[in-house]
């Protein structure tokens, strides 16, 4: 087999292993947050509203922040916990642009998304926090 031949088939091989893009649904969320569908996996685009201080729990150290998430003239301040014992810290500031993947619950304060990161005992779809062109799971 001749190089070219070999670097072609390498490049398809590793085109066949990427993960196909996901994309943010904001109007679909919308719809599931005002139906209360707790457990639905939703991917978000909004504004970082405000950065709120980690908080520590028995299932680890989560960083927290609310993003504004519009759709059709609607928009809702989505509360977002992520697991940093498991995955990695997203550097979110105020005023940022990020999208959010992750499962859908509901707590007293309204909508939030958690499961924003990898799940090591599988249990959960992987979820992603992406700021600045990074995805950090």
């Amino acid at each position: 087999m001749t190089a070219r031949v070999m670097l072609v088939v390498l490049a398809l091989g590793l085109l066949s292993c990427a993960q196909p893009v996901i994309t943010a649904d904001n109007a679909a969320a919308l719809r599931d947050i005002a139906a209360r569908r707790s457990g639905t996996e939703e991917v978000v685009e909004g504004t970082v509203l405000s950065v709120l201080p980690n908080s520590h729990g028995p299932s680890g150290v989560h960083e927290r922040f609310v993003v504004d998430v519009r759709a059709a003239g609607s928009d809702v301040p989505l509360y977002v916990t992520d697991n940093i014992s498991v995955g990695e810290v997203a550097p979110v500031h105020v005023g940022e642009r990020v999208t959010v993947k992750g499962e859908l619950a509901f707590n007293e304060y309204g909508p939030l998304l958690h499961w924003t990161h990898r799940d090591l005992g599988m249990r959960h779809a992987p979820g992603f926090v992406e700021v600045g062109g990074h995805i950090y799971e």
